[in-house]
């Protein structure tokens, strides 16, 4: 049922734009055909849309000669305004799908551009189409109504045979409620007895667990800890001499800058880490976030860039030409107040 009132929904949507194209079709006028008609050599997307035109009236055609032809008839605008969806078979669908659907050429406003004709045309053609779409989904789905419908029959008979049955057994079981209630409330007690002994097991063992947990993360803490500690002399130098130097050239010398530095530290034997990620190791997750949603550009450069604003002890000088840089300036440091000056 869901999705047959979603097919009729885009049946419904459809149905418009087919009646507006039509509508489009209707003001064409006889000398914008004639000047089509006239063209030797028409554009790609022209001859593409009398093309598709043709093949839906079921006259397919890629010779030039016979669509002037038929372009030309008195009845060309009638046929395409009566035009009876119902006549666009698979093989139809599938030919305009793949030869024109998926051209890119073939779109209203490259089409429109070329010619003030073609473009209701091609509109028209890609309304039906998809209007001839949602016909072929709207017959499987009658008859599958029909079969759910006959199915759900057939378990409203089941589902009272199933209330018969069920009456019959608490009939039973009424007469039985006596008999068995105080063995019911005993296996009752001894179950609340149950489910204490299971509580205070699962406790402990989540203990247990949680405290093993603990002992991994301290243990990986402390090891990571210690691998922090053996290059945070050679890390720490790194990322202030980048931030102290840099700021006034482009990534690829940056790079080239970070990677000389990195080769000094090798041959003075000062550890540093070799995937050291400058933006991260001195920024973190929220204020990158923050970044981003104050319109600052995701690549490496303006991050690097922000992260040098942040930590200046001079006023640092930003030259802008895209104006990107003073966008995020004003969203960044709105609380500051910042007055732009020209």
């Amino acid at each position: 049922v869901i999705k047959r009132k979603a097919v009729m929904e885009d049946l419904d949507k459809v149905e418009p734009a087919v009646q507006e194209a039509q509508q489009a079709v209707k003001s064409i006028k006889k000398q914008n055909l004639v000047e089509i008609k006239n063209l030797n050599n028409p554009p790609q997307g022209v001859k593409l849309t009398l093309e598709s035109i043709c093949l839906l009236l079921g006259e397919e055609t890629t010779d030039w000669k016979s669509i002037r032809s038929i372009i030309m008839r008195e009845n060309f605008i009638s046929t395409i305004v009566n035009f009876n969806t119902d006549d666009v078979t698979p093989s139809i669908a599938h030919k305009m799908k793949t030869k024109y659907i998926n051209n890119p050429d073939y779109s209203y406003d490259k089409v429109n551009r070329a010619s003030v004709a073609c473009g209701p045309l091609v509109k028209w053609a890609i309304a039906q189409l998809t209007y001839a779409d949602m016909l072929g989904k709207v017959e499987p789905l009658r008859n599958e109504l029909k079969s759910l419908e006959k199915e759900a029959e057939q378990k409203v008979a089941d589902m009272q045979k199933t209330n018969d049955l069920i009456a019959t057994l608490e009939t039973s079981i009424a007469q039985y409620k006596t008999e068995y209630a105080d063995l019911i409330s005993a296996a009752q007690a001894i179950k609340i007895d149950l489910s204490q002994v299971e509580s205070k097991v699962e406790r402990s063992i989540a203990l247990i667990k949680n405290l093993s947990l603990e002992k991994m993360r301290w243990e990986t803490t402390s090891e990571n800890y210690q691998t922090q500690l053996a290059t945070l002399i050679g890390d720490g130098f790194l990322i202030s001499t980048f931030l102290a130097y840099t700021g006034y050239f482009d990534q690829m010398t940056r790079q080239i800058l970070f990677q000389q530095w990195q080769s000094y530290f090798d041959k003075a034997k000062i550890p540093y880490k070799n995937d050291l990620a400058r933006v991260e190791y001195v920024s973190s997750a929220d204020e990158r976030l923050r970044w981003e949603t104050n319109m600052l550009p995701s690549d490496d450069l303006c991050r690097e860039n922000a992260v040098m604003l942040k930590r200046f002890t001079r006023y640092p000088l930003v030259i802008d030409p895209s104006g990107q840089a003073l966008e995020f300036l004003y969203r960044e440091y709105q609380e500051k107040n910042i007055v732009q000056t020209r």
